[in-house]
């Protein structure tokens, strides 16, 4: 019987092999057309041969995943050439050995020693174990009965809340957004900052170049750098094999005024996160306005931010003056600098510890295989697990490997609402109705490994809000029944698994 399968199996290999050489002879073949000299082509294709086998090479050896390394050696050896270019540009890690000499602060992981050390008996308390593990894991600072938290929902409630504190601010200003536009909200609050700049207050903008650039008007940002604001511009962005930071973004929303009050969460600095895109109307989007010890959390991830793009330290004095607020705050990072996973493995560790529910609000469901084990030991021991997501797509392609997931989570028992005609954006995990996150996370790949994300983690009665806030949701959504969407088209079938196979990627 052996014998039998090691044949079949050399069969399958060699048949393999054959197919990729036809396909390699026939790529040469059309090639030859374009170049006059034949040594020319040969040479090339030798040459892009070999980066291709030595990107091969790397991709078996990363301590990963099978399902991260499969489709790019496919890519690459049934295209050698296209795949050289499209890894140099897409999938090259993250360059830290640089960081020793240029960033050692980051490297050395200084800026943790910014934070206060607290004095907790983790044991004491029901999730304790939880907060515990977020403390060894990521090193931050959990603070304790001296951080208050205020859910706000949606652009409307945000923006008036962020304009009302910006307009009280007395020494400094800290503003970190993935996307700013200098639309109608986005000025009104940029002209804020230039206005506090020219009263003589410290005022910092940071904006992520891949998200940012293509939506400012550069004239009317020298106004405001005129004015005295002064702008870090996040990895600005070229194409090119040269260029190993291309696929690596900041998606953090992060704002600190005078150290005493930080905003953080979903929200980025636009006309469509305050429900005036034609398209979308209605933005559903969540954050969260914290004062108190906490803020030193927030005000840390943008120091450090600062530094990674300027080399300089930001030093301010924070609000030591702590808010009478019972529970637990915490704010975590993660990026593919030196605290890749850390969000992910936090989030993992709050679904295997959930006892009665967990609530899930995401835009973009891309699950890989941990989060998705998670997912199945927490139904099957009885945990009631409720997941939200849009029921309109900014981007149909993401829309489409979202839904290619919903057979196999609604019939390990979960369920899944689509919020109607509408785009949720927030970013929200809640366990047992108790402990919450809310931040910049999507749960997809891309935020868990690629891009530079920030939430906070909280237990404490703003969490009743939260619940609220979804439960409210779970009434304006159509709730997707297994049976039913088994029954979907095989069109429909085929156009998920097809972008289901590409996820990883997205």
């Amino acid at each position: 019987m052996k014998r039998i399968f090691v044949l079949v199996a050399l069969g399958v290999v060699g048949i393999f092999v054959y197919t990729i050489t036809l396909v390699q002879y026939t790529y040469v073949s059309s090639l030859s057309s374009i170049f006059s000299s034949k040594i020319t082509l040969y040479v090339l294709a030798g040459i892009f041969w070999f980066l291709a086998l030595g990107i091969v090479i790397r991709v078996l050896l990363k301590p990963t995943y099978a399902y991260n390394k499969s489709y790019w050696i496919l890519i690459i050896v049934l295209n050698p050439i296209l795949g050289v270019f499209l890894y140099y540009i897409f999938a090259r890690d993250f360059q830290t050995k640089k960081f020793w000499k240029t960033r050692p602060l980051i490297a050395e992981k200084a800026f943790l020693g910014l934070e206060e050390s607290t004095d907790i008996n983790y044991h004491e308390y029901r999730y304790g174990d939880l907060f515990k593990f977020i403390k060894s894991t990521t090193q931050r600072t959990v603070y304790q009965d001296d951080t208050y938290v205020e859910i706000l929902d949606n652009g409307d409630n945000f923006f008036p809340t962020l304009i009302s504190e910006l307009k009280k601010a007395k020494d400094y200003i800290f503003m970190e957004f993935y996307i700013v536009k200098t639309d109608i909200i986005g000025r009104e609050v940029l002209d804020i900052l230039k206005n506090k700049a020219s009263e003589g207050l410290d005022v910092y903008l940071i904006y992520d170049h891949f998200g940012s650039n293509k939506h400012i008007n550069h004239r009317y940002l020298k106004t405001l750098k005129k004015a005295g604001v002064k702008i870090g511009v996040f990895d600005p962005q070229t194409i090119s094999i040269f260029n190993s930071n291309v696929n690596f973004r900041n998606h953090r929303k992060a704002i600190v005024v005078d150290g005493m009050v930080g905003f953080i969460g979903g929200l980025n600095l636009g006309d469509e996160y305050y429900h005036r895109n034609p398209k979308f109307k209605f933005w559903r989007d969540t954050h969260v306005m914290t004062k108190g010890n906490g803020v030193t959390g927030i005000q840390n991830v943008f120091v450090k931010d600062w530094y990674y793009i300027t080399g300089d330290v930001l030093d301010k004095p924070l609000d030591k003056s702590s808010k009478n607020f019972p529970g637990f705050f915490s704010i975590i990072e993660s990026g593919p600098d030196f605290e890749n996973g850390l969000i992910k493995d936090v989030y993992l560790k709050m679904i295997v510890r959930a006892e009665k529910s967990i609530k899930i609000v995401t835009p973009y469901l891309i699950i890989e295989p941990e989060l998705m084990a998670a997912l199945k030991i927490a139904a099957k021991s009885g945990v009631n697990i409720e997941l939200l997501v849009p029921g309109k797509h900014d981007y149909f392609t993401v829309g489409y490997a979202t839904q290619s997931y919903y057979e196999q989570l609604l019939m390990i028992g979960i369920k899944i609402y689509e919020y109607k005609d509408t785009f949720v954006h927030s970013k929200i995990l809640i366990i047992d109705d108790k402990v919450a996150s809310v931040g910049s996370v999507n749960l997809d790949p891309r935020s868990f490994h690629l891009n530079f994300e920030v939430t906070s983690i909280f237990e404490n009665t703003a969490v009743g809000d939260l619940v609220k806030s979804f439960n409210e949701d779970l009434t304006k959504s159509d709730d997707i029944n297994l049976k039913s969407w088994q029954k979907r088209g095989i069109i429909k079938r085929i156009i998920q698994g097809w972008f289901n196979l590409f996820s990883p990627m997205f």
